[in-house]
């Protein structure tokens, strides 16, 4: 906003203007600018400006500004007092506000403005004097060119306007109410009309039969009578037992015919009179309402001719006053046309400057968009780049540490040579989770606790590091702290301490005990850091009543409505009257300082919207209806004054004084200027002012807000202003379902700006005091009420469920909060209106009241509202419920509907001054209480329970404490917190250094020891010697029995020697190994650990000291309201001393006494080789010492606080409670003050008790803690050092042992030498503790071998690979994926390393000459091609691509199986390497048996394949081997042909070859199914039948049934008619209809002679009928015709086991690994075929030949290319050539 206000300043004025602080106050506030600005706009010319000095002086700012104000006042402007004096003072903030005013108004205009304004005032002045003068103006009479006659008429021309579109109106309405006539005329004769029926054509009679007819009239007349259904019962009745009697004969049934004639015939003629009476009551009517018609219009046309007289006169006036106004008019235009000639020509001008400007402006907004463009362009691409490079990071930095976690842990794991402990794994796991380095930054370690000197600067790089480590070890710290305060691993109770139990009564006491303490500390900290003070909410009473009512269609319904509502004192609200009542209040107390003009037709014109000038309108209608009351205040106000007064022009305030407003005429002030500026109001505005106009009112019981709130904004505005809660957000409701609103508006809390937040917290202990906040949002008024309008309120639905179509969010808001409730109307009558009055003052429950009850005597009946006399429903009240159907509690808890019961659950806040629903209320009230009571007294009696101080449901005692002693209690528990963690953090890390040393010593010391064990020895040079001496003998000399015996004491000499140096090795290294042990590393550090467990006992002590100081102090303030004088001091554990500073005979201190018996007595078990444990630790006296002392120091002083506490409780239990006279109240509110802090004392004193009782047993947990925790770790060293010196001591057995055996070795190496008479030509080499035999280093050169036969070595082509090479593929594929199955990435990057990489090995390259040629960026293509689009292949199938042999037949395999299966007889599925190259395979007769080079070939293919598929030492799979081989150029073949391979027979899976025989079988199956549910089905009618017999047989109950047959015009049939007619069965009751009819088929087709089998049920026999029949041709059809028949050498079906098999054997990579199923649906695909097809078998099996035609098997196949044979030649040559 300033850059705007600085370019139109700098525009404006022509030059710069300095926008800084101080400047511009001073340049601005002696308004000399101000007056450029105004002349530049031609507000005021230039003698006004002249009188505008430019001086900063006071007198000349005042005169300044006084000129000012009257020219600002002019264009809108008012500047109040207290604005004037602040610009005069040169505040920024308030010249930046007025000249934004100056902006509004001055920006847009131009000169025009101005000078048409001032031409308005003169023009008004003018006519102002006009009453002075007449002034006529005088034209010449013009020749009349109309006839005389006519004239009349044009003068009356207006006048006859007027009648003809008078008679139109009143002709349209005469036609509406006449059409509406005629349509209600038109639906009562539609009611009368009878229905129409067709002629009906009676039968022709005989005259014999009329004259029977009429006899049996004549003797048996028919009555027609009203008879009741009984009666018509009975009558039925009689007439089946008549029937029974009567004789079936023809001249019954035509006089029953003659009967029914004569009955519709005379049903005819009376329908036919109807139908006449109707037409003729028609047509008179409609002469009556003719009749009536023209009578009314007779009358019609007198009265308006009466009036036509009277208005003619009236038009004459009106155009004599026209003729004179059209005259002004004239004079006026002829005045203006010269000045509108001139703004025309100043208007072009300016117009074509504007569009200049536009032009420039457009251009550089063209310019600008796209340097924007580009930027947010570069922005998102930055965006973007860092989002990845930090998603980049983070996962680079979890990689990291995951590496760093497993390096460190290979590497601890190679230090210890065993598992890594826990104590290491859980600190490296820490580390990670905060997101520090695993390893140490600061090496050594112990160089972070060493001081700097002050002249010794430490370089920065050396700053950073020690920062690091420094982070490092403090989030150690925090997270060993945190496992120690919370008892998590490794500081686990029940790890630690044996028979620990956590439903003992010491932990209940130390839970309420800490719970208490939190008590005493959260309520210090909440006295030194208070909470913010909560909104408060609206200054208004609570009223029973406080209803929104929405959708009342017109405003003047709300004052009958208000008439209604006057005796419940009931006020209606409606937002104009708000307004307009804070606008009268702003306009009366500014009367005598500043007139205020509420100018609407101002206001409408400068409003923005439609909705703010309709309701400015609204207003405007209100304001005039309150004008006459309020000018009448005005007038009473200023006093009446005499005619002849002189008065004088006072203002009623100093213009220098501040003008103070009521908050309603505040609240006015805003809403005028904001009228003013066009502005809409603010909901926060109108709420205020609601809340200010319910203020004003006097003696009600509640409000009812009309046509407000709309929006779910105004009602969140509304409910915040008189409730002082928010509802929550339209953003943070879930509006999806009605629950997850619900629960939006439960879980809502208002979000408190709290400066303590952070510091009001502990970090020891939790707040055990309820939230502030717990309960949810609940709406500040009791109902919601939306009206709807309707044309038919039957046809309307109930819309129960509200959601989003049918609702807005303010309906679903108050839906869920219960007090929702829609109401239907089609017109608002007084019914109407009382009921929703009843709805408002909340009158719901049973009975209903009366209105003259509810609303006082007769004001229902004397209210001057429209009634209707329709009776029919025309309204219709409904309360939404929830949309999914949840359980109404659920929805409506915390909210007042939830409160109530089902029977009142619509309950009415009622009047509290009506006597008798104050009776009415009070009843079921006192029921509940009573009930209540009741139900308490038995629960007491029932069982006692006491709550304990601390425990959920305990209210803890409230007693003020001084405000300075909290805020010092609450600093010294912060205080004893601080250092209290501090201490412990200090102390965990010098004990984790102390652990973290213990691995690099042991290590430190077996790489010492194991230089010691392998030093260099002479062994070496004496046997070299021995050795030489040997060889350099004659060798005539070696046969001789002599030389033998010189040579073998000689080589007895050696060994002798050579036992002395390793015996000599081996002492010097236990003697090294002592001394290590002597140096007592491990009891210096032992002592150390010890040392900072009992420092951590001692800080726990003293905190226990302090906690128990600080209770004593907070509950000693509260009772005695001052602090107390006595101090308690902590004792100091002891520890163990290296030295001591007083010992006998020396100045200097010595080793201590404990510390040299604990050294000896260490010492002498490391020396022993002792393990030391719990029995043996000499340290583990020292640590029970200590805490034996501390848990007796706890104790002690636990005792003494209780007595101490004891005291006091007799003290408080002392005072006593003045009795209470009998004129004196007995209620709880007059409860005595000494009373109230007793109750309150009393609590506190079992707070006190149960709080040291807590911190006693808390204190002495953590004791034994630390005991048990220092055992662990003392126990942890001390088995890591043992371990580690027996680990040498071993080592030295070990190699002393090894190197006596490698002596041994040489020994019987010379002696054997030396018994053969031969030299030793190789080096004997006998190096640390190993003897070797060098045979390539010779003393002598060897005699030459025997010349042999060369080795045959295999050959192969270019584009074939060697087998050898095939197998070092084998291998390194092998170490990638041991089972075969690899990702085809992977696979893909293997063979481009291979192609790349493999020409330098040493061993030759891997592939063949043809593929060193190749493009390895081809690989993928050709490995596609190959294996498919899959993610894992079988790089077995490759190398059998490679060996380029041909695929074999399904016959072929299944001999191959057959010989298999022969040679393994426990069918193990593993064969040997013998049996395997011994049995003959297919492609044995492709290889040339006479060519060497081929049988090579053909042996090495049958091992690499052995190889290939060999599972262990010389065993194989042959199973695998044989479903590899399962290929074909169609993959369903060679699917089909490992389908074989697992039922070990031929499969027929063409459907040209199977297609018969497998219908054949699916026809046997459905057949056998038909038969068994025939079966089923006779079997339950049998056992139906059996039952029935029986029960006919014990009740003897019989049903006889009459089947009665027409007869049939054939003699023969009518026979057969006669006989079934009189057919009885005896069935009973029990028996359904369907089945008597089965069982009177079943009879008739057993009793036919002609079929000559029985068959039980009818489907069957129909079969039977079918098929004998035609029996001779179907005889010859099967002759002819021969049914298929199933080749027992083929399967046609397999069970899907076998299929799910071979699919997840050979495919594992899409069934067994569980793929995507998006991805990969094959499952899902092959399943829904399987359950498709297992239907046509008996047990579920599939038949091929139907399975593998489906599409989705066809597709997978010919996909995945695992059965496809390929030739890998001509594949390669597709990729690469």
């Amino acid at each position: 906003m300033a850059e705007i206000l600085k370019e139109w300043l700098t525009e404006r004025l022509q030059r710069p203007i300095s926008w800084e602080a101080d400047k511009f106050g001073e340049m601005m506030k002696n308004g000399h600018i101000i007056a450029c600005v105004l002349l530049s706009y031609h507000v005021i010319n230039d003698e006004k400006h002249f009188l505008i000095r430019s001086s900063n002086a006071r007198v000349d700012m005042e005169n300044n500004w006084r000129h000012l104000a009257e020219w600002l006042r002019e264009i809108d402007i008012n500047l109040p007092a207290v604005e004037l004096s602040n610009v005069m003072e040169g505040q920024g903030s308030s010249l930046l506000r007025l000249f934004y005013q100056l902006f509004l108004h001055l920006d847009k205009r131009d000169r025009t403005n101005f000078i048409k304004g001032e031409r308005k005032m003169v023009s008004n002045l003018v006519e102002k004097m006009g009453h002075r003068f007449t002034v006529n103006k005088l034209e010449e009479e013009k020749e009349s060119l109309v006839d005389d006659l006519s004239r009349p008429l044009l003068n009356e021309k207006h006048f006859i306007e007027w009648q003809r579109k008078k008679a139109s109106q009143v002709k349209d309405t005469y036609d509406y109410v006449r059409h509406k006539y005629s349509k209600m005329l038109a639906k009562i004769e539609d009611s009368k009309i009878p229905m129409q029926f067709g002629d009906s054509v009676p039968k022709k009679l005989s005259e014999k039969e009329k004259k029977d007819m009429e006899k049996f009239a004549l003797r048996h007349p028919c009555q027609f009578k009203n008879y009741t259904y009984e009666q018509l019962l009975d009558l039925e009745e009689k007439s089946l037992e008549r029937k029974k009697s009567i004789i079936d004969t023809d001249w019954a049934k035509n006089y029953m015919n003659d009967l029914y004639t004569k009955i519709h015939k005379k049903t005819e003629s009376e329908e036919f009179q109807k139908q006449i009476r109707n037409v003729l009551s028609g047509s008179l009517w409609d002469l009556t309402v003719a009749e009536e018609e023209s009578r009314f219009d007779i009358g019609l046309a007198k009265k308006v001719m009466k009036l036509s007289q009277f208005e003619k006169q009236m038009c004459t006036q009106i155009m004599e006053t026209k003729q004179q106004a059209r005259n002004l008019v004239q004079n006026r235009i002829r005045g203006d046309r010269e000045f509108n000639e001139q703004r025309t020509q100043q208007f072009n001008q300016f117009l074509d400057n504007v569009k200049e400007q536009i032009h420039l402006e457009v251009v550089e907004i063209d310019f600008e968009k796209q340097r924007q463009n580009m930027l947010h362009k570069k922005l998102y691409a930055e965006k973007m780049k860092r989002k990845r490079q930090h998603y980049y990071e983070i996962c680079y930095e979890t990689m990291l540490s995951i590496v760093d976690y497993a390096t460190k842990y290979a590497y601890f794991k190679r230090l210890i040579e065993d598992d890594v402990p826990d104590h290491f794994i859980h600190e490296w796991k820490s580390l990670y989770f905060k997101h520090q380095p695993i390893f140490d930054i600061l090496d050594p370690m112990e160089d972070i606790l060493k001081e700097t000197p002050i002249e010794e600067e430490p370089e920065p790089e050396e700053e950073e590091i020690i920062r690091l480590e420094l982070d490092r070890q403090e989030a150690l710290n925090d997270s060993e702290f945190k496992d120690y305060h919370n008892y998590s691993y490794p500081w686990t109770l029940d790890l630690l301490i044996p028979n620990y139990d956590h439903e003992s009564q010491e932990r209940k006491y130390e839970y309420l005990g800490t719970r208490v303490l939190g008590h005493a500390v959260y309520t210090l900290l909440d006295i030194k850091y208070p909470y913010p003070p909560p909104r408060p909410p609206a200054d208004l009473p609570d009223f029973p009543v406080k209803v929104l009512l929405r959708g009342l269609p017109d405003r003047s319904i709300a004052l009958p409505m208000q008439i209604l509502l006057n005796w419940r004192k009931v006020f209606v609200v409606r937002l104009e009257s708000a307004i307009s009542f804070c606008l009268r209040k702003f306009k009366t107390e500014m009367i005598g300082c500043t007139d205020i003009e509420l100018s609407f037709d101002k206001f409408v014109a400068t409003a923005q919207g439609e909705e703010q000038k309709e309701l400015i309108k609204k207003i405007k209608a209100e304001d005039e209806v309150t004008s006459k009351g309020s000018d009448a205040y005005v007038i009473a106000m200023l006093g009446v004054t005499s005619p002849n007064t002189k008065q004088t022009q006072t203002p009623k305030t100093i213009p220098e004084d501040e003008i103070r407003l009521s908050i309603p005429a505040g609240l006015g002030q805003y809403a005028y200027e904001a009228l003013n500026f066009g502005a809409s109001l603010t909901d926060h505005l109108l709420a205020a002012m609601i809340v200010e106009l319910i203020k004003e009112q006097y003696d009600i019981n509640g409000f009812c807000i009309v046509n407000y709130p709309n929006t779910y904004r105004e009602a969140q505005i509304l409910e915040e202003t008189f409730s002082g809660r928010e509802p929550p957000d339209e953003g943070e409701l879930e509006d999806r379902d009605d629950i997850f609103l619900e629960e939006s508006i439960a879980k809502h809390r208002k979000h408190e700006k709290d400066q303590y937040n952070k510091v009001r917290i502990s970090n020891l202990v939790n707040d055990p005091h309820k939230k502030r906040i717990e309960k949810p949002f609940e709406s500040y008024f009791t109902c919601y009420i939306h009206l709807r309008e309707t044309e038919n309120i039957l046809e309307e639905l109930v819309i129960w469920d509200l959601d989003e179509e049918n609702s807005e969010l303010i309906d679903r808001f108050y839906a869920v909060l219960g007090i929702n409730y829609s109401m239907y109307y089609e017109v608002i009558d007084k019914d109407f209106l009382a009921q929703l009055c009843k709805y408002i003052i909340g009158d719901y429950i049973m009975p209903l009241k009366s209105c003259d009850r509810l609303f006082g005597e007769s004001v229902l009946s004397n209210l001057d509202f429209p009634s209707s006399d329709d009776k029919r429903t025309k309204t219709k009240t409904v309360k939404p419920e929830v949309s999914n159907g949840k359980s109404k509690d659920r929805l409506l808890r915390g909210s007042k509907a939830s409160k109530s019961t089902m029977s009142t659950e619509l309950e009415v806040v009622k009047e509290s001054g009506s006597p008798e629903e104050a009776v009415d209320e009070m009843v079921p009230l006192l029921e509940e209480i009573i009930q209540e009571e009741n139900m308490s007294k038995s629960f007491d009696n029932a069982e006692d329970i006491k709550i304990l101080a601390g425990e959920e449901d305990w209210d803890y005692g409230e007693i003020p404490i001084a405000e300075i002693i909290g805020v010092a209690l609450a600093t010294c528990w912060e205080e004893i917190e601080k250092i209290y963690i501090h201490d412990m953090q200090q102390l965990f890390f010098a004990k984790r250094l102390q652990i973290n040393c213990l691995v690099p010593y042991a290590r430190f010391i077996k790489d010492k020891m194991e230089q010691i064990i392998t030093m260099p020895s002479p062994k070496q040079d004496l046997v070299s010697q021995f050795q030489k001496k040997y060889n350099d003998f004659e060798n005539d000399w070696r046969d001789v029995n002599l030389t033998k015996n010189e040579w073998h004491c000689r080589v007895k000499e050696l060994q002798h020697r050579l036992y002395h140096i390793c015996d000599e090795r081996k002492l010097y290294a236990e003697e090294q190994r002592q001394a290590l042990i002597c140096e007592n590393w491990a009891m210096e550090e032992l002592t150390t650990m010890v040392n900072t467990y009992i420092s951590c006992m001692q800080t726990e002590l003293n905190r226990y000291v302090l906690t128990i100081q600080l209770l004593h102090d907070f509950f000693f303030a509260m009772i005695k309201r001052m602090p107390p004088n006595d101090r308690l001091s902590s004792k100091d554990l002891t520890k163990i001393f290296k030295e001591s500073d007083e010992t006998s005979g020396s100045k200097k201190g010595g080793e201590d006494k404990v510390y040299r018996q604990l050294k000896a007595a260490f010492q002498d078990l490391q020396l022993k080789n002792i393990e030391i444990d719990f029995s043996n630790n000499p340290f583990n006296q020292v640590i029970e010492n200590n805490v034996k002392f501390t848990l007796k120091l706890i104790k002690d002083t636990n005792d003494t606080y209780r007595s101490l506490i004891s005291r006091e409780y007799s003290e408080i239990a002392k005072i006593v409670i003045p009795v209470k006279k009998k004129e004196e109240t007995s209620s709880d509110e007059f409860m005595s003050v000494e009373e109230i802090f007793k109750e309150n004392a009393l609590k506190c004193i079992g707070e006190w008790i149960m709080g040291i009782n807590g911190e006693m047993f808390r204190a002495s947990q953590r004791v034994l803690a630390i005991q048990y925790k220092c055992y662990h770790d003392m126990k942890l060293f001390n088995d890591h050092i043992y371990k580690t010196f027996m680990e040498i001591q071993n080592d030295i057995n070990s190699y002393y042992m090894n190197e006596i055996k490698s002596v041994d070795r040489l020994s019987k190496y010379l002696q054997m030498a030396v018994e053969d008479a031969r030299r030793v030509p190789e080096s004997l080499v006998l190096e640390h503790d190993t003897f070797l035999i060098d045979p390539n280093l010779l003393q002598f050169a060897p005699p030459e071998p025997p010349s042999g036969a060369g080795e045959i070595s295999e050959v192969a082509s270019e584009t074939e690979f060697k087998i050898v090479q095939l197998a070092r593929l084998r291998e390194q594929l092998k170490i990638v994926a041991p089972d075969g199955i690899v990702l085809q990435q992977a696979f893909i990057y293997i063979m481009q390393d291979f192609i790349f990489f493999g020409k330098e090995s040493c061993e030759g390259p891997l592939f063949p000459e043809v593929w060193r040629r190749v493009d390895p960026e081809q690989i993928p293509k050709l490995v596609i091609l190959l294996f498919g689009e899959t993610v894992y292949i079988d790089w077995r199938d490759f190398l059998l691509y490679c060996l380029n042999l041909r695929f074999p037949t399904v016959e072929e395999l299944l001999e191959l199986r057959k010989y298999f299966r022969c040679c393994d007889l426990e069918s193990t599925e593993i064969i040997s390497r013998d049996d395997f190259l011994n049995e003959e395979f297919w492609f044995d007769s492709e290889f040339d048996v006479e060519d060497k080079y081929s049988m090579l070939r053909k042996m090495l293919i049958k091992n690499f394949i052995f190889e290939l598929y060999e599972v262990s030492e010389d065993k194989m799979n042959y199973s695998a081997f044989l479903l590899a081989f399962c290929k074909s150029v169609n993959p369903i073949e060679g699917f089909v042909t490992a389908l074989s391979m697992a039922v070990g027979k031929k499969i027929c899976y063409v459907s040209i070859d199977c297609e018969e025989v497998v219908c054949m079988l699916i026809k046997d199956k459905q057949y056998k199914d038909e038969c068994l549910a025939c079966a089923n089905r006779c079997t339950e009618q049998f056992i139906e039948r059996l039952l029935t017999n029986v029960i006919n047989t014990c009740e003897g109950v019989l049903l006889t049934e009459l089947v009665y047959v027409e007869p049939l015009p054939d003699e023969k049939k009518g026979k057969k008619g006669k006989g079934a007619r009189k057919m009885e069965s005896s069935h009973s009751a029990r028996t359904p209809k369907s089945q008597k009819s089965l069982s009177s088929r079943s009879k008739m087709a057993q009793s036919n002679t002609d079929v000559k089998t029985t068959f039980i049920c009818q489907p069957c026999e129909e079969d039977a009928v079918v098929e004998e029949k035609p029996v001779k041709e179907e005889q010859v059809e099967e002759e002819q015709k021969t049914e298929p028949q199933a080749d027992p050498e083929l399967a046609y079906a397999v069970s899907q086991t076998v299929i799910w098999n071979v699919l997840k054997i050979c495919l594992p990579w899409h069934f067994v690994l569980v793929p995507e199923e998006r991805v990969t649906p094959y499952v899902e695909q092959v399943s829904a075929v399987m359950k498709r097809l297992e239907v046509d078998t008996d047990n579920g099996d599939i038949y091929v030949c139907k399975f593998v035609i489906d599409p989705d098997i066809c597709k997978i196949l010919h996909k995945v290319k695992k059965f496809t044979a390929l030739n890998l030649n001509e594949e390669v040559h597709k990729v690469f050539f």
